[in-house]
């Protein structure tokens, strides 16, 4: 009997959803589908589906599921203080004199370049779009990322993720999140039709050698439930980290200094 008991407490512990934890600092808030980017690890960043109401800069800790599509069901989110820095990776999209634009995670995370800067910024030496890059800004009062240090970490990053608005066009498809619209070459073995124009998605998409972006996977993201359906002909790749051979490991480097 006592074996009995033990089996079926082991096959319960197995079918079980697995537990997921992302413990770092809030990057980004999209009110609208109630989702936070919340960084997880040394460099890693998670798309969390949370009700709760958060802020840039909160230090949070998150217990909840991992979706089929990579994002994070949170069962419990706790506000455990806040940070005054951050530190990320991504793919950088876009730059300017005055503002970076990257990916991680899936979410795209605006950073201020400050005042000093000129637009002739946008033709220096730094990182360039494209690139995998190493994040560390200061979080403003005013819910603001802005640069303290980018560095590049490969000059080809194999691609990433964006997660925004779908708009369906012929061979192609466009992701518009709060600062960037992204377009995408669809090859003929995904399927669309599951999808239509307006639908909030989660798209995972590779980088060719001359820059142009093709999509892998493409999921539901609205909500829980629709993040957790099967993904359109993609991997069930669950990292979706920063998307682009980051480094995925070790405790969380959320940020120096809480309140």
């Amino acid at each position: 009997m006592k074996r009995l008991v033990l089996f079926l407490i082991v096959a319960a512990a197995l079918l079980a959803p697995s537990a997921a934890l992302a413990s770092g600092v809030v990057l980004k808030v999209q009110r609208a589908t109630h989702l936070v980017a919340v960084t997880n690890g040394k460099t890693k960043v998670s798309l969390v589906h949370t009700g709760v109401k958060l802020r840039v800069g909160q230090r949070v800790a998150v217990s909840g599921r991992t979706l089929r599509n990579g994002t994070l069901a949170a069962s419990s989110v706790r506000v455990v203080g806040r940070a005054h820095t951050v530190h990320f990776r991504g793919l950088l999209l876009k730059k300017s004199g005055t503002r970076l634009v990257l990916s991680a995670g899936g979410a795209v995370i605006s950073l201020s370049r400050g005042s000093a800067r000129t637009t002739s910024s946008a033709g220096d030496s730094g990182p360039q779009p494209g690139s995998t890059v190493d994040v560390t800004a200061t979080i403003g009062n005013d819910d603001e990322l802005d640069e303290d240090n980018v560095t590049t970490v490969s000059a080809d990053a194999p691609g990433g993720a964006i997660e925004g608005t779908l708009t369906i066009g012929t061979g192609k498809i466009t992701v518009v999140s709060e600062h960037m619209a992204l377009v995408l070459n669809v090859p003929a073995t995904i399927d669309l039709s599951k999808f239509a124009n307006g639908d909030e998605v989660l798209a995972k998409f590779t980088q060719g050698a001359d820059g142009t972006l093709t999509l892998t996977a493409l999921s539901g993201d609205d909500n829980a439930q629709e993040a957790d359906d099967n993904n359109n002909n993609g991997d069930d790749d669950n990292d979706q980290g920063d998307g682009h051979g980051g480094d995925h490991s070790g405790g969380g480097d959320g940020g120096n200094g809480g309140d």
